[in-house]
């Protein structure tokens, strides 16, 4: 209930006629012998004024006395009344509070009862004195009852009014006012609202809005004190806050700033690395940029987190004669006091050692740039395709840098796999964009399709641009597109996206020889590649021109200076060698790959290795059927999975031949090695089970892994 929405109920409430639409005055009924309300005495009077108190357990008080009722379900039927106070409550809403869908045969008859039992008079009454209680109040209307309050009688609404007009003052520049006024309205909490009333579906959710309510008083509270100069006097109640919500971000950044401003540097920083491991632990999420760029800020000492010298200056005129802190009213989650930044800028950082894909780049940034159309209304969506290391997010991440300039409103990075390569959830990911931009998370809804609503809405007139790395399936994508025709996305993943509609595909192969060479030569230094060209070209080419390959044979190479290239060509050559040099460095060519792997279904994944251990001649659709040992028609079903998981890729294609293909060279020889290892695995389980072994098979020796140095 908002505070303009209370005070115009108020108005139209408070100046109405005494008696309902058919004439009858409202205030005095007993149900007849049918269970139907009648009419009492009209009252010569007007009904006297009450205190009713919600914020806590209820209570309701007139000329001094108690005026509670105390039967439970008149008392639950009492909390809907008033949270809809001077608004008609219709009978069917009643039941389903009180029954939760399960009335009783005489639901209707058992609410007209219940309605009585509030308009009774209150045993404290002395006859003759015209004392009243609440029932006064409840007034009978066509299907339902409401019941009249006077603007100064329900707390709540008191609360709301101080909490309006705060936000006013904070506006205008006025903290002491704020925190002042924030101060006497919670005092008007005494614990959660109705804490003594048991709940229905409708009043639950109604009191879980007013416990927001409460925390962002709180909130306000504390960024009036911060704005104060208060710091050194809010230590204590943030820290309490703050291990009574650790996931809360807003509550960790202000005890961050309050901390940087005590001096405490070590205390700040150390709080946000707790709420990162709480939020990686508990929703698998980031901190929000805001967060991370406050960390930046403590680390940095950056002027901007300093107190305004006006303001310092006050506070150490005032220090010696503050009065103590306040203890705290409740737990909350309060803002950051932060310089907000105008735009969103989260894109990785540019790779400076970048090499070829021209025609790719020109792709992706001529297609993301063509939502000037007019006729267009959706945002503009280029897939980036490619195998495990092919570079596809580095091609996209200098994509996205070339086209800054053309989405002033923001940039976002969204990774779509958690360090465990696990799929991220479309509802958390929602979740993550919507905290970005300034929402509370703890405001949001739970279904991915009300959090895509709220973020379409959101960026329906802006112009952003989203790169959304390493998609599972459509399924992630859609979810997460922008409103409106001004932004666009750039996706990548392993497997191709249909259902994208309008996606401009971009696929990224082995890199170019000439390519390859170029970023080999800028890793490990152009006088040695020139040395001998002809062993970088082998070089490249044993890793198949796979960029991640390319870039780890560089490192490598980088690393070793007694090495010359003809060497290192040399020592990549044995196949049963090669993994192994290339898993040696920082980049893990082959957990990568090996994950690949992993993410394919699972007949999938024995047909690769099946293909795989049939050497590194590629193959057409009948040769792959024979290998696997099934019809044409099943092995170029399952040949097509394989191309779309980007595990395999065309040979040679023309037209009225049969189309050839092969597996990634890297990619072939992890699918061996986990070929050979199950084997292996498998032989040993016969073994110790002392199943025979199949006619014509060998026995198998002792395992020594794959990825020994050692022939």
């Amino acid at each position: 209930m908002t505070h303009s929405a209370t005070e115009s109920t108020h108005r139209s409430g408070t100046h109405r006629s005494g008696t309902d639409r058919d004439g009858s005055h409202p205030d005095s009924t007993t149900p007849d012998s049918n269970g139907q309300d009648t009419t009492g005495p009209n009252q010569s009077q007007g009904p006297r004024p009450l205190r009713i108190r919600i914020l806590g357990p209820m209570e309701i008080s007139g000329q001094g006395e108690d005026r509670t009722p105390s039967a439970p379900m008149a008392r639950r039927l009492l909390a809907v009344l008033l949270l809809h106070a001077n608004e008609q409550v219709r009978t069917s809403t009643l039941i389903d509070e009180l029954w939760d869908g399960e009335p009783p045969r005489l639901a209707r008859k058992t609410i007209q009862t219940y309605v009585y039992q509030l308009r009774k008079p209150p045993h404290s009454a002395v006859v003759g004195t015209g004392a009243g209680g609440i029932g006064e109040r409840v007034e009978t209307c066509p299907n339902g009852y409401r019941i009249r309050l006077a603007p100064d009688e329900l707390d709540l609404w008191q609360f709301e009014r101080h909490l309006a007009r705060a936000r006013v003052d904070l506006g205008d520049g006025d903290p002491e006012s704020a925190a002042r006024r924030l101060r006497v309205g919670l005092a008007l909490w005494r614990g959660d609202a109705f804490a003594d009333i048991e709940t229905g579906p409708a009043l639950a959710a109604r009191v879980a809005q007013l416990a927001d309510a409460r925390l962002g008083a709180v909130e306000l509270r504390v960024e009036a004190d911060l704005r104060l100069g208060r710091h050194h006097r809010l230590m204590g109640e943030l820290r309490q806050l703050t291990a009574d919500h650790p996931l809360n971000e807003e509550f960790a950044a202000q005890f961050m700033l309050a901390a940087y401003r005590s001096g405490q540097r070590g205390t700040a920083l150390e709080t946000f690395g707790q709420l990162r491991r709480d939020l990686v632990d508990e929703l698998g999420i980031e901190p929000s940029h805001r967060l991370q760029r406050l960390q930046r800020d403590v680390l940095n000492e950056a002027p901007a987190l300093d107190l305004a010298p006006d303001r310092a200056t006050a506070v150490r005129a005032t220090d010696a004669q503050a009065a103590p802190a306040a203890a705290p009213e409740t737990p909350g989650t309060p803002t950051a006091v932060l310089p907000v930044t105008p735009v969103i800028a989260q894109l990785p950082s540019d790779t400076p050692d970048f090499v070829g894909r021209r025609a790719e780049l020109a792709r992706i940034v001529t297609h993301a740039k063509s939502g000037s159309d007019p006729l267009l209304t959706a945002p503009q969506v280029v897939t980036v395709l490619g195998q495990a290391g092919s570079g596809k997010s580095t091609v996209t991440v200098r994509a996205a840098h070339l086209l800054r300039e053309h989405f002033a409103d923001g940039q976002f990075h969204v990774r779509l796999h958690d360090e465990n390569d696990r799929p991220t959830d479309p509802a958390a990911a929602l979740r993550s964009l919507l905290r970005d931009i300034g929402m509370r998370v703890y405001e949001l809804p739970d279904q991915v399709d009300e959090l895509a609503r709220i973020f379409r809405s959101w960026s329906a007139d802006r112009s952003l641009l989203l790169v959304l790395d390493d998609a599972y399936g459509p399924e992630q994508v859609l979810p997460l597109l922008p409103g409106g025709s001004l932004s666009a996305v750039l996706v990548t993943s392993r497997v191709r996206l249909p259902g994208l509609p309008g996606a401009a595909n971009v696929e990224l192969g082995p890199m170019e020889k000439d390519d390859a060479v170029e970023l080999l030569a800028s890793l490990a230094g152009a006088d040695r590649i020139g040395a001998d060209v002809d062993a970088a070209r082998q070089s490249v080419r044993l890793t198949g021109n796979l960029a991640l390959g390319v870039r780890a044979v560089g490192e490598k190479l980088a690393a070793r200076r007694m090495w010359s290239v003809t060497e290192l060509a040399a020592r990549l050559a044995p196949e049963n060698h090669r993994l192994a040099e290339l898993g040696s460095g920082s980049l893990d060519v082959l957990g990568r790959l090996a994950g690949a792997c992993a993410r394919l279904a699972e007949p999938d994944s024995q047909a690769l290795a099946g293909l795989a251990g049939a050497g590194a001649v590629p193959f057409d659709i009948p040769r792959a059927a024979r290998t696997l040992a099934m019809d044409t028609w099943a092995a170029e079903l399952l040949v097509g999975r394989l191309l779309d998981h980007h595990v395999v890729e065309i040979a040679e294609s023309a037209p009225g031949a049969a189309t050839v293909y092969r597996i990634p060279e890297l990619l072939r020889l992890v699918a061996q090695t986990h070929a050979h290892a199950r084997d292996m695995a498998d032989a040993e389980l016969r073994l110790m089970s002392g199943t025979p072994l199949r006619a014509g098979q060998a026995a198998v020796p002792c395992f020594t892994s794959v990825l020994s140095t050692t022939a």
